[in-house]
């Protein structure tokens, strides 16, 4: 009977041994660590855990295998940092929570382990890890090259896209009226290295033939969009226009120029060029009325200088000459500036 009595109470003092080391220890260790930071940014990487009731011993940090930050609040000091290359910790800002470090660079980037380990009597230790990536961005927008400003349809749109000097190298993708083209259009090229810094240059190609529906309202929006990670979109735009469009655009405005008063919306240009036709009409009615006048009112003289000596005939011819080619030039001078501008 006895011995029974002890046999329950040991395992009772075993079952509130477990029990109660496991509502003391420590558990749910994670880390918050960028998954990219800029060349130069100030980074803060966090270390959350739950310690419960029991007491924490130690918080370590790690790059790779080596350690370089070791908080242990029952030692002084308590704080202590090893120095490690890429690695420049601001020990005002750090502490048992949290890890700041100045200045990124490109050898700070990495896997980042935060070890946490509780005190006596459990003594438990965990630890979680992140990737840390340093990117150096490029310093200019993508760049769209080889394309043309006009294209008919069944023309086939050729054209590149770069994006220079970034590591890594920056990802592209290609957007024709704001929707992502289809894979087969793409072209996807080698990215080049520069042996000199590690700076990485990223080409992607456009290759497809042009159908009606490519374009909208006579025009088509190629864009090339460049990301690396999420720090870092920018993009870049052309619009090429359909020819025939255009051509048929221009005809009808140039028979519908003026907009009746119960028009409301109108092409500025159309009414600038009705009004370049009116002024154009109203020079040449000038010019004829200017030749009739001229004939009408000088027939008298006409008849005169006709009947007079030789040597007036000829003065009278060279006068005329003279008012006809004056007059022919003007008029080439001014079909040219009318040209030029329908042009």
């Amino acid at each position: 009977m006895q011995t029974s009595q002890r046999l329950l109470q040991l395992l009772w003092i075993v079952f509130m041994t477990i029990f109660t080391k496991d509502t003391l220890a420590l558990r749910d260790v994670r880390v918050k660590v960028p998954h990219a930071v800029r060349r130069g940014q100030r980074i803060t990487l966090k270390c959350h855990y739950d310690i419960e009731d029991d007491t924490l011993y130690s918080v370590k940090w790690y790059k790779g295998r080596r350690e370089f930050y070791s908080y242990t609040p029952n030692e002084n000091p308590a704080l202590k940092v090893f120095q490690i290359p890429g690695v420049r910790v601001d020990r005002l800002a750090s502490n048992e929570t949290q890890l700041v470090l100045e200045s990124a660079s490109m050898a700070t980037g990495g896997k980042y382990s935060c070890e946490v380990s509780a005190d006596a009597p459990s003594f438990h230790t965990l630890i979680a890890a992140a990737e840390l990536d340093v990117v150096e961005l490029p310093h200019n927008p993508p760049v769209i090259t080889g394309m043309r400003a006009r294209y008919h349809v069944g023309d086939i749109l050729r054209g590149n896209c770069t994006s220079r000097h970034s590591r890594p190298a920056a990802n592209l993708t290609w957007t024709v009226n704001n929707e992502e083209v289809h894979p087969s259009y793409v072209r996807h090229y080698k990215v080049h290295k520069d042996t000199r810094n590690d700076m990485q240059t990223a080409t992607i190609g456009l290759h497809f033939v042009i159908n009606d529906y490519h374009f909208e309202n006579g025009k088509l929006k190629v864009r090339c969009i460049a990301e690396i990670g999420d720090i870092y979109h920018k993009s870049s735009e052309k619009t090429l226009l359909d020819i025939e469009y255009h051509h048929k655009y221009l005809a009808s405005n140039t028979v519908n120029m003026i907009p009746t008063d119960n028009e409301q919306d109108y092409d500025q240009y159309a009414l600038q060029d009705g009004e370049m036709l009116r002024k154009e009409d109203t020079y040449f009615t000038q010019i004829q009325d200017f030749f009739n006048n001229f004939m009408t009112s000088n027939d008298a003289e006409i008849s005169a200088w006709s009947s007079a000596s030789s040597t007036n005939s000829l003065q009278l011819l060279t006068c005329t000459t003279s008012l006809l080619i004056t007059t022919f030039l003007h008029l080439c001078w001014h079909l040219k500036s009318t040209c030029v501008h329908f042009s």
